[in-house]
């Protein structure tokens, strides 16, 4: 399974040799979220040459967003703000990507795996694929330039919240992808949207969700009870973990890429407060500070943990 990680800030992270089997260029890649067990992965690519790569399947069902840049997918040419997706087992028609772009790269329920294939062959299912997707036939390619905002209703948070002490109604999203989830099984129903939080936004309540949240900084600023969001910040957090005290930046509040592997059901709480209590036996408290076991992961430009802030 995969850490989780609350925050770090991509600049921080060491550059590998990206994972991309069978392509043509020199293309780095940061890990974001890496799952050693089964492959799951959240990277950042910076491609420093032209790269190209054939047609094929992918092990794992795989999105890319391009941050900046060019890339031509068959016949169609995506530039800054597109998205695409392929379950794993789909065919993929061959990718070329200029010199100079930036992708965020997202695997699911696999590794980096892909097989070479000049077409189609029918009825072919590469293993352990199509996990994520109720039509493992369906490829998505999104403009989100192209897209408008669409703002979260009241009505929209009644049908699964109700509607006491709901600020959020003003927040705004891009369905990137959407998987239909079976009625009545909240971890079901696989997405990636983009949010924007307006100027301004807040919320003091603590929330947390039935599945995992991921999110990619794309611009803004956001306070929160972990630390502060900025371009280029990211998070990966389990399902049921609080978070919260939200207050998006008063110039351009801020936009994210958001991930879940469920539907995104904000189950909220007030009058929250963490409290420690222990004896000291060989350790002064007083100079040595309190020690909580299980902080997650966290970078250095994120800054020291403020448990005053909890």
């Amino acid at each position: 399974m995969r850490p989780h990680v609350e925050l770090i800030q991509q600049t921080d992270l060491l550059w590998h040799p990206a994972e991309l089997p069978y392509g043509d260029g020199k293309v780095r890649q940061r890990n974001l979220s890496y799952c050693e067990e089964f492959g799951a992965a959240t990277t950042k690519l910076y491609f420093e040459s032209p790269w190209v790569r054939p047609a094929g399947y992918h092990s794992a069902d795989t999105e890319w967003f391009i941050l900046k840049g060019m890339v031509r997918i068959g016949d169609q040419v995506l530039t800054d703000g597109s998205y695409w997706r392929a379950p794993a087992g789909l065919w993929v028609p061959q990718i070329s990507v200029k010199e100079g772009a930036e992708i965020l790269v997202f695997r699911e329920y696999g590794d980096w795996g892909f097989t070479r294939s000049d077409k189609p062959r029918v009825g072919f299912i590469s293993k352990g694929g199509n996990t994520a997707s109720a039509d493992p036939g369906t490829f998505d390619i999104v403009e989100t330039a192209k897209m408008k905002w669409h703002e979260k209703t009241d009505e929209d948070f009644a049908m699964t919240h109700g509607t006491e002490g709901w600020p959020q109604g003003n927040l705004r999203h891009k369905w990137l992808f959407r998987d239909p989830a079976p009625e009545g099984d909240p971890t079901k129903g696989f997405g990636s949207l983009l949010c924007w939080a307006p100027p301004g936004w807040s919320d003091t309540r603590l929330m947390h969700h039935p599945v995992f949240e991921e999110a990619y900084t794309l611009d803004g600023t956001m306070e929160y009870n972990f630390g502060d969001l900025k371009e280029g910040t990211y998070f990966f957090r389990p399902a049921r973990v609080k978070h919260g005290h939200f207050k998006a930046g008063e110039e351009k509040g801020t936009v994210f890429l958001i991930r879940v592997d469920g539907q995104l059901i904000n189950w909220a709480s007030t009058d929250h407060h963490v409290e420690v209590h222990a004896t000291p036996i060989n350790y002064d408290p007083e100079t040595e500070g309190p020690v909580i076991a299980g902080l997650p992961v966290r970078s250095r430009s994120t800054g020291h943990w403020d448990r005053d802030g909890w």
